[in-house]
């Protein structure tokens, strides 16, 4: 079980957290991730959540996106095992399968499948809502944090000048009472849905500038019994759609455990998916591999096809305010809210704890009092999500029905050099496990280009000409409908 970080006393940050208090508004990763890094510094931390959270890893209408299949990637997965020491064999034991990148994945880009090895990155194949339960377990044992459920947050509660927030009022759902809750610091982690502009526009502050692509994403999710017959070498299987073939949709398969697949098919640029049971196999049938429908074809459904529907990514620029109120900051998916399709949103919310606890640690040592923090926070949030929304909306505005503001030449550019990186990559154990580390957000995309992988893929681009002018039969990694081989 964690245990939060002891402070000594006689350190500065001690002294300045010294009987301080933190609310955090929302109970989803997000919120539990800022909670369990405000117990380093704060002696009581409150979670405000507007569900009544459950005693069991079930689904609850906060988290609609929770039947979905969802990505832990390897970085978030590392700083949950530091927050959280033995998640990761808890997650195993209790039935989450444990899986290698490039040797038990299959991936199959717009390029073609790339190469499986063994990557050395691990990480747990994991479902939402029981990934969010055992976190939030060991958030509730901790003797400093109190979870307050079934209350919305009405707005921010602020000192006489406005200047710096003190709180929050609340309201008990079904009852009309509002309460008033003071804190030294209030953590905004209300997700997708965060009312942050409206209440701080009611103190007289600007609204946050927003940069929006819309994708227009649809996803349908089911449940299948793995088929007693079926001889497979994968855990994971992902294929994406192909924008340049006009092919916008795609589709994941994930080894849940108990001898089940997760199985999403999605669609982009409102190519929804159906939730029919007929439809949603023909629609399996013409995503870009087979390989999804013929595994599934004659599989057992064991849930009902649920469907969901999003807008695209959205970015709130906090650090871009000229004002902001003191003592206020928001992350998560309040500030940065990505397509799902990538998986980035759990692993970036982790980011953006991390971010905080360093700085409120370095903080402590440097002031008195929190003023300025929460702009630098901002500020520095901002970089952190930098890399994920890049890669994210990158690949969202290749498709011509996405809306949002289309690359420049340069950005052009980098499309033309990451397409060919792909082609090569399929034959390159190097440049795979390079992209695979930028797409688990353990390195930058800009590690993409550095000098020693941008010649090697000049050389295998000239050696695939060549080849291809000799020998015009495709290489097994650009055959959709044949999975490759593990390389030995």
């Amino acid at each position: 079980m964690s245990r939060p970080r002891c402070i000594a006393l006689h350190s500065p940050e001690r002294k300045l957290m010294a009987n301080k208090s933190a609310i955090v508004i929302g109970g989803s990763m997000a919120g539990l991730l800022a909670a369990r890094v405000l117990t380093n510094h704060f002696e009581r931390v409150t979670v405000i959540e507007r569900d009544e959270l459950p005693d069991a890893p079930d689904m609850r209408n906060g988290v609609p996106q929770g039947r979905h299949i969802h990505a832990l990637l390897a970085r978030g997965q590392e700083l949950l095992e530091e927050y959280f020491p033995g998640l990761s064999d808890e997650l195993t034991q209790a039935g989450s399968p444990r899986f290698t990148w490039c040797k038990d994945t299959c991936y199959y880009t717009a390029a073609g499948w790339m190469k499986r090895f063994d990557s050395g990155i691990v990480t747990n194949v994991i479902t939402r809502p029981d990934l969010e339960w055992r976190v939030r377990r060991r958030i509730q044992a901790n003797p400093k944090v109190t979870f307050m459920t079934g209350y919305d947050v009405r707005k921010l509660v602020a000192n006489a000048d406005n200047r710096t927030v003190t709180g929050v009022e609340i309201e008990k759902r079904g009852e009309k009472n509002l309460e008033t809750l003071h804190a030294d610091l209030v953590v905004d982690a209300s997700g997708r849905g965060s009312k942050a502009p409206e209440w701080l526009t009611a103190l007289g502050y600007d609204t946050p500038p927003e940069t929006q692509v819309n994708a227009y994403i649809g996803y349908s999710t089911r449940i299948y019994e793995k088929p007693a017959n079926f001889n497979d070498s994968w855990r994971v299987l992902f294929v994406v759609g192909r924008p340049m073939e006009g092919i916008k949709r795609g589709a994941g398969l994930f080894d849940i455990g108990n001898n089940q697949w997760m199985v999403t098919l999605g669609g982009m640029n409102k190519d929804y998916p159906p939730t029919d049971e007929a439809e949603f196999l023909e629609y399996a049938k013409t995503i870009a591999s087979s390989t999804v429908y013929d595994a599934i074809k004659n599989a057992k459904p064991v849930s009902p096809i649920y469907g969901y529907r999003i807008t695209g990514s959205r970015l709130r620029h906090f650090e871009k305010l000229a004002r902001q109120p003191e003592h206020f900051i928001a992350l998560g998916d309040a500030v940065c809210a990505f397509n799902p399709l990538y998986g980035q949103g759990m692993t970036t919310a982790a980011l953006g704890a991390k971010a905080l606890d360093e700085m409120l640690g370095q903080w402590g040592k440097q002031h008195t009092d929190l003023t300025g923090f929460a702009a630098g926070y901002q500020k520095r949030l901002a970089k952190v999500v930098q890399n994920a929304w890049v890669i994210a909306t990158g690949e969202d505005l290749r498709y011509d029905g996405t809306e949002g503001d289309r690359p420049g030449a340069a950005a052009r550019l980098v499309q033309v050099y990451i397409d060919a990186y792909l082609r090569v990559a399929q034959n390159d154990e190097k440049l795979t496990l390079a992209f695979i580390e930028v797409n688990n957000l353990t390195a930058p995309p800009t590690s993409l280009f550095a000098p020693h992988l941008f010649a090697r893929v000049l050389v295998r681009t000239l050696q695939r000409a060549i080849q291809r002018r000799i020998n015009k039969t495709p290489s097994p990694y650009e055959i959709g409908d044949m999975i490759p081989a593990v390389s030995r």
